[in-house]
């Protein structure tokens, strides 16, 4: 069996913490996920809803425990299915996850991946990578169609 990048970051799967996201929200539109370094672990992040609730959902990214689980009511204006329909993830066929990192790594000049979000722009779904060197001096932001790679855009942040 070969290692997957989330083997070797010692975290489980993606696809296994966005299955738990819907175990708690079968009925969600999941509209943000992100998968980012915070204090001593790796934390996955989801915020979606239903059309009348916000709900959202962290994981810890290395043992599958909920660590906080949200849900608010949403405003009228919020509630418009049309606008949930245009900010939902197409989470059908993605790219694998090692696939996707490679593909930020080698388009920047730097190694060190710190976060990765999954979002919506326009009609496309995306993974924005951000990179940093081992002094945290010089950070991108490297921009991924999820389904077919292609490199939409790179940005060096200050």
């Amino acid at each position: 069996m070969t290692n997957t990048f989330e083997m070797n970051m010692g975290i489980i799967p993606i696809n296994d913490a966005i299955k738990t996201y819907f175990e708690h929200f079968p009925n969600d539109a999941l509209t943000k996920f992100k998968l980012a370094h915070k204090g001593p672990f790796y934390k996955y992040s989801f915020i979606g809803n239903d059309g009348l609730n916000r709900h959202s959902l962290k994981l810890n990214a290395k043992t599958g425990d909920v660590m906080k689980n949200t849900v608010k009511k949403l405003k009228p204006k919020r509630r418009d299915p049309i606008m949930r329909e245009v900010k939902r993830l197409d989470l059908e066929n993605l790219l694998p996850f090692s696939e996707i990192n490679e593909i930020a790594l080698k388009a920047a000049p730097v190694s060190i991946p710190l976060q990765w979000k999954l979002e919506r722009k326009r009609e496309r779904t995306l993974w924005e990578v951000k990179i940093t060197d081992e002094l945290g001096a010089n950070k991108y932001k490297v921009k991924i169609d999820a389904h077919d790679g292609s490199l939409m855009q790179i940005k060096m942040k200050a």
